[in-house]
């Protein structure tokens, strides 16, 4: 088996042009785009200077009046949970809890409020001098207070304007939308009774770590995406090299020689996998000694890292033996190239190669999860941030089975003599 080995090491070898695409292509879009985001993902909040107009028109005194009127009048609702809503009136007052969360000084790291007229406010968003505007407009407190406590619809919002959408407009929205969501939680429970004496707290801004938890970095993100990426591209370059030993017709010469044709398939699967392996820890250590993209790391952390690397490659030389399997079988190459590129590309959106998963909808991320390379980038984050080994069990199941499946249908498929073209 050896010689089959040997013998697609060799191929892939001799490409030396691809050779290097696939080793220092990733390290140098690593570094790329490392250096790009780094300012905005390094994870210090004073760098960011965000700019916010508020635009307030409501008046919360006017409006729990109304709220109280209207629950009074409200035959639907009790005595009880009448006397109940009113007694929150002076701790319930979602303006000027929001307004808090945005002047606190967690806000006020990374944030600046400036209180404006309507007019102000539009024209300093349309000539750049702020980042977004919030308008609160009158009525909002009356409409959306009453809309809770009676489970209504309500039919006032706040409302985001900007002139156009980046990061840090996003930001802004986002830490709204956060807000305002929790504090409408918070109302819900109340209402069911879950807690009636529940504490709103006022969420604090920036970055959320878990206690006992690393960080994980931009740098390493893009390190690891782009080592699996160019992984996947190096399973269907030993796969694709099936199609060059059909014209020269290896296969033909493999069953002239008596050999047993599966050590052909082997062969790929065991050479993907070494070149595979070699590849992401080549990219993994060039990244740490070029960005410190792991400062600090302990000897057991590089030994977790090499068996999920090790786990990676084994799934990925799965992926080659397909690959294999439907170059014997079709006539034409350049099908298989379509194929793999195929594959690759939809992995690459759906697993967060090409993308920050996040960014995908719900739905998208939790089929991208399901995807090997979706399942390793999972793996490692668990694994940079906590190093618990149990957190990796279920993932490591899964692509242990997916590797089952790929071999199992590898070798059902495969050619028998007189089949290969």
């Amino acid at each position: 088996m050896r010689s089959f080995i040997k013998k697609d090491l060799l191929l892939c070898w001799r490409d030396r042009k691809e050779m290097l695409v696939v080793l220092l292509l990733p390290i140098i879009l690593v570094v790329v785009l490392n250096f790009a985001f780094s300012g905005l993902f390094s994870g210090e909040e004073e760098e960011m200077d965000l700019q916010l107009a508020v635009v307030h028109l409501d008046d919360e005194e006017s409006g729990w009046n109304q709220v109280k009127e209207k629950i009074v009048d409200n035959d639907a609702i009790g005595e009880e949970q009448k006397a109940a809503i009113i007694a929150q009136e002076k701790e319930f007052r979602p303006v000027s809890m929001l307004l808090d969360y945005l002047q606190s000084d967690e806000v006020g790291k990374w944030a600046t409020v400036h209180m404006l007229s309507e007019d102000e406010a539009v024209r300093k968003v349309e000539e750049g001098e702020m980042d977004g505007m919030l308008l609160i407009p009158e009525g909002y407190t009356a409409d959306n207070l009453y809309a809770a406590f009676t489970r209504e619809s309500s039919t006032i919002s706040l409302i985001y304007k900007l002139e156009k959408e980046n990061l840090q407009t996003s930001v802004l929205y986002q830490m709204i939308e956060g807000f305002m969501d929790q504090m409408n939680v918070g109302v819900a429970i109340q209402q069911i009774g879950i807690n009636e004496n529940l504490d709103m707290r006022v969420p604090v801004g920036g970055i959320e770590q878990t206690e006992g938890g690393n960080n994980f970095t931009i740098a390493q993100y893009f390190t690891i995406t782009m080592a699996v990426l160019f992984a996947l591209f190096l399973s269907g370059t030993v796969a694709t090299k099936t199609g060059e030993e059909i014209r020269q017709k290896v296969f033909h010469r493999i069953l002239l020689t008596d050999s047993r044709p599966v050590l052909f398939l082997t062969g790929k699967i065991v050479s993907s996998f070494l070149l595979v392996w070699l590849q992401i820890m080549f990219v993994f250590l060039v990244s740490h000694f070029l960005l410190g993209v792991f400062p600090e790391r302990s000897a057991s952390f590089w030994f977790g890292t090499v068996a999920i690397v090790t786990l990676f490659s084994i799934v990925v030389s799965g992926m080659t033996a397909v690959y294999t399997i439907i170059a014997l079988k079709v006539e034409n190459t350049d099908i298989l190239n379509g194929i793999v590129m195929f594959v690759i590309l939809i992995l690459g959106v759906l697993g967060g190669n090409f993308v920050p998963i996040y960014i995908l909808p719900d739905w998208l991320k939790q089929i991208g999860e399901w995807t090997p390379n979706g399942q390793i980038l999972v793996m490692f984050t668990q694994w940079v941030q906590f190093e618990d080994v149990t957190s990796l069990l279920f993932q490591s199941i899964v692509l242990l089975a997916f590797f089952f499946l790929c071999i199992v249908w590898s070798v059902a498929y495969y050619p028998n003599r007189g089949e290969a073209k």
